[in-house]
């Protein structure tokens, strides 16, 4: 994956690609370089976060083996030390996602999340989730809809991995208009899926009238959308 993904960087600072006679400008032309290496099929690496805790479980055995033997004292620092990488384990996993931060969320919040559903069928959740005050599952549910919405119109390509303010990012390009809102809801959403805290019910509505609108919204065709519609048509 490494050699590949410095072969097209290597392209990509050489010049713009071709693109069947259209040269895109670079900005436009890594976008969609990038787009297309996160799909799933790039990516054969053990991830980020195996990484880590595989760096932190080497680390631990190194250190248990250096002060076998030692004074109690060196025991004691191995411990809160211990305890110190735990606790940064745990903060990686739940920003991940791979570790849910309470009961307070109970929908899925991979933007991805199986089993796919439509963008209809999401809204409806998400309305639902809010009109049983389940604020953390609205916000989470509009997100999706909102997201699946862009990618049934084939504006937006969405992959696994997919953070809320990448997908915010890509469609503040067909919906500038928008830009606050679709970055309050990534915040918000990050907030619902991620942090200790919940959002609040304002939160919540806001978000699900947001997919409701962008629904109902035709995109804004401008020359830097055309070129990621483009990217992602092809």
């Amino acid at each position: 994956m490494i050699g590949a993904r410095s072969m097209l960087g290597l392209g990509v600072l050489a010049g713009p690609l071709p693109t069947g006679g259209v040269d895109l400008p670079p900005d436009d032309a890594r976008g969609r370089i990038r787009r297309e290496l996160l799909k799933p099929e790039y990516d054969d690496s053990p991830g980020f976060v195996q990484w880590v805790l595989g760096a932190i479980e080497r680390w631990l055995i190194d250190m248990l083996d250096g002060i076998s033997g030692s004074s109690p004292a060196h025991w004691v620092v191995a411990v809160i030390v211990g305890l110190a990488l735990l606790t940064a384990a745990v903060l990686v996993l739940r920003r991940s996602g791979m570790l849910r931060r309470s009961a307070e969320l109970s929908v899925a919040s991979d933007l991805d999340a199986d089993p796919v559903q439509t963008a209809t069928q999401l809204r409806q959740r998400a309305s639902d989730a809010a009109s049983a005050q389940r604020w953390d599952d609205a916000v989470v549910l509009a997100m999706r809809a909102l997201v699946r919405d862009l990618d049934e119109r084939t504006l937006v390509d969405v992959v696994a991995g997919m953070t809320a303010h990448e997908a915010a990012a890509s469609a503040r390009e067909f919906f500038p208009e928008l830009s606050s809102p679709l970055q309050k809801i990534a915040d918000d959403f990050d907030t619902a899926a991620y942090s200790r805290s919940s959002v609040g019910a304002k939160s919540a509505r806001d978000a699900v009238k947001l997919a409701e609108y962008l629904a109902q919204t035709s995109p804004t065709l401008t020359d830097d959308s055309v070129s990621a519609f483009s990217g992602v048509a092809t």
